[in-house]
């Protein structure tokens, strides 16, 4: 079943959309919340509260894309998971990236500014080469591990390492060469 189809599903408010939602996605939301909690009792309850928000979320809203709209409502439900779980313990890399950009906005000048940085993230991973866009994503996105990471790309853990923080700074100058301020 297509995308579009298992969209009017959740439209027509008929449970079968979960069903179909969990055939097609399931096992890639279990990948990506596992990567950011490594805890099986969580993600199955992660995936579970992201079918609720499909659901809830459907109408009014219509994605455009099924699949990344489900890994953005995963990814917050696991960050916000990720964020109680680690209260008063060091923060993962994966939040302290995503408490640099705000995902709420108060005023339309403050969510215009969202969108200028997004745009402009987007824009520099268009700068890097693919490889290393595959990683940074891979990383501060999807949440995989360094030692995932060095598995994956055939690299070292040093390698991977060395690629994220020579691309945080690229992206770091590149923001401020395009006016953003975090």
């Amino acid at each position: 079943m297509n995308d579009k189809e298992i969209i009017n599903l959740y439209v027509d408010r008929l449970e079968s959309a979960i069903v179909m939602t969990d055939e097609k996605y399931g096992n890639y939301l279990n990948r990506v919340i596992y990567n950011i909690l490594r805890s099986e009792s969580d993600t199955e309850e992660i995936k579970n509260d992201t079918y609720m928000g499909a659901w809830n979320a459907i109408p009014p809203t219509i994605p455009k894309s099924l699949k990344y709209f489900l890994v953005k409502i995963a990814r917050n439900l696991s960050l916000d998971r990720l964020e109680y779980i680690t209260a008063g313990k060091r923060k993962s890399i994966i939040v302290e990236i995503d408490d640099a950009i705000p995902d709420t906005c108060n005023t339309p000048e403050e969510a215009w500014e969202l969108k200028e940085v997004g745009m402009a993230v987007n824009d520099f991973l268009g700068t890097i080469d693919q490889k290393t866009c595959a990683v940074f994503l891979a990383r501060y996105y999807y949440g995989y591990s360094i030692s995932d990471l060095a598995k994956r790309y055939g690299m070292t853990q040093r390698q991977v390492k060395y690629t994220l923080q020579k691309t945080r700074d690229k992206l770091r100058i590149y923001l401020k060469k395009e006016g953003v301020v975090l």
